[in-house]
């Protein structure tokens, strides 16, 4: 079975723009998402889902410049876009990864594929933020589950639902109609030990995340920092925990 990994980022973001090409250690943001997911033992190819807007050219040239795939879809609709890619490249189980979390962890995410692939899941995401710090999320889910969501949703008629809020976000958010829904798929989780489940914050959406993520690299000088690593970093440093403790995740 083929295991595609979609990593969606676009250079539009709100709070921090260009954030996923701005540079740590002289290296573009994405490429520590890219470069760590990598590693993975049973990935088989990774694709970068963007934008066709042509604000995202910069990114596209900084990825495809590093030998990954990319592709680019829809803006808004996301779903299609991961529908989209997926159809281009193919994959029998499709992993959903966020072009923001430069500290993502290959190992973390093997064992969750290695949970998905040994039970019969449609779809397996890591506990986060309940019992896993934010910035390691993953998601897992069938090449079968995501085009019955597509179908389900980029084919209902907006003109004639009074929900159409609810409609965009199942089409913004990729995996949001699955966890809605749990009476149509088989739904896992991947807890986190006492370890992992601390209040910290290793995803980029503002400059205070991109700062506090920029002095954890800057300190290990190492791409291939462990989490494991980095935890125990933010667990004996706790000023370094306190340049993003009052961003709130929107």
């Amino acid at each position: 079975m083929k295991i595609l990994c979609i990593i969606q980022a676009r250079m539009g973001s709100e709070r921090l723009p260009g954030k996923v090409i701005k540079p740590i250690m002289d290296k573009p943001m994405i490429l520590y998402t890219l470069n760590r997911l990598s590693k993975s033992k049973y990935i088989d190819n990774i694709v970068l889902a963007t934008s066709t807007e042509e604000r995202e050219q910069l990114l596209v040239d900084v990825v495809k410049k590093a030998k990954y795939d990319v592709f680019r879809g829809h803006e808004s609709n996301v779903l299609k876009r991961y529908k989209d890619a997926s159809d281009k490249f193919g994959g029998d189980i499709i992993i959903r990864v966020t072009g923001d979390c430069p500290l993502i962890d290959a190992e973390i995410v093997d064992n969750v594929i290695t949970y998905f692939k040994t039970n019969d899941y449609d779809y397996v995401r890591l506990d986060v933020p309940d019992t896993f710090v934010r910035g390691f999320d993953v998601e897992i889910f069938t090449k079968a589950a995501l085009d019955k969501v597509d179908k389900t949703v980029n084919n209902i008629n907006i003109d004639e639902t009074k929900n159409t809020e609810e409609i965009n976000m199942y089409k913004e958010h990729v995996t949001y109609y699955i966890y809605k829904h749990p009476e149509e798929f088989k739904i896992g989780y991947v807890k986190g030990s006492k370890f992992y489940n601390k209040d910290y914050r290793l995803c980029v959406d503002t400059k205070e995340d991109f700062n506090l993520v920029e002095t954890i690299y800057n300190n290990f000088k190492n791409e291939f920092v462990s989490a494991k690593e980095v935890i125990e970093y933010l667990d004996n440093n706790s000023e370094v925990t306190k340049i993003n403790r009052n961003i709130k995740q929107r």
